[in-house]
Formats: C-alpha cells, structure tokens, sequence
C-alpha cells in the first residue's frame, strides 16, 4: 500500500515484477473479508476510464494479512487526524493539567553515554552500516508517496 496526501492504492503486482491493478483506499474504505478465513480479502481494482473488478486476494501467512489491514487503518487514521486538524474538531491540549504542584519535582537520572553528542558516540566503535531501502522487487513507487 502506497499514499500520497489524501490518495492511497493498494498496487497489485504481477509476476513480472510490474502493477498490473490498484486499488483505491479512502477515508470510507472497508477492507471486505470472508467468512470463515482472516487471510482472504475482497478488493475492488479500479482501471482506465473508471472500470471496476472486485478481486478475490488471499495470503499464506496470517500476519501478511494483518499487516495489510492495519496499514489501512494507519491510512485512515492519518486521515482522520488531517481532517479533524483542519476542521478544528480534534483538539491536541488535553483537558487535564498536567503541571507539577507546589513542592513537587521530577528527578531524571542520565548515565554519562546520555550526554554524549551522537559524534562522539559514533567515534566510540558503534559501526553501523547504512542500507539503503529496497523496493519488494515490484513496479516503481514514485519517491514522493509513502510506502505503508
């Protein structure tokens, strides 16, 4: 699953490696699953000109599935917060008061790596190699849209 601003697609690839059909996901949408089984979805695949097909897309592993469902719900949920920010119904100052009363304090104890630039930390030994992010072998994903 992809999105860029208020447009996600669920891209589905071929064996070739290429999309061959997407899937719009929105704000409404329900990811429709089946009966008896938590691994087999129903998606419906939009083409050129506004045709539609609803697919049948199942997975071999439960957690596949799970990780397909929840990146919708993530979507959705970026959405949500989006639209609620702009409409100004979601409010991000919470009701309560969290500040400290009279007499009380906060002790935070930071061991001596704590206060150390990442610069020195790095000098110290933590070799950690970069790796550059890999595509799943797929179609090209523009790299303005996000990858869920």
């Amino acid at each position: 699953m992809v999105a860029k601003g208020p447009k996600g697609l669920i891209l589905l690839e071929n064996e070739k490696g290429g999309y061959f059909a997407k899937s719009p996901v929105e704000a409404d949408t329900v990811l429709e699953g089946v009966v008896d089984s938590s691994r087999y979805f129903v998606l419906k695949v939009v083409g050129e000109g506004g045709r539609h097909a609803f697919v049948g897309v199942g997975f071999s592993q439960r957690s596949h599935a799970f990780d397909l469902k929840s990146a919708i719900q993530r979507f959705q949920n970026i959405l949500k917060a989006e639209n609620d920010a702009k409409s100004g119904g979601g409010s991000l100052i919470p009701d309560q008061d969290f500040s400290l009363g009279q007499g009380e304090e906060i002790k935070i104890n930071l061991g001596k790596d704590k206060l150390k630039s990442p610069t020195e930390k790095k000098k110290k030994g933590s070799k950690k190699k970069r790796t550059k992010k890999k595509s799943s072998g797929g179609g090209v994903v523009p790299d303005d849209w996000v990858t869920f």
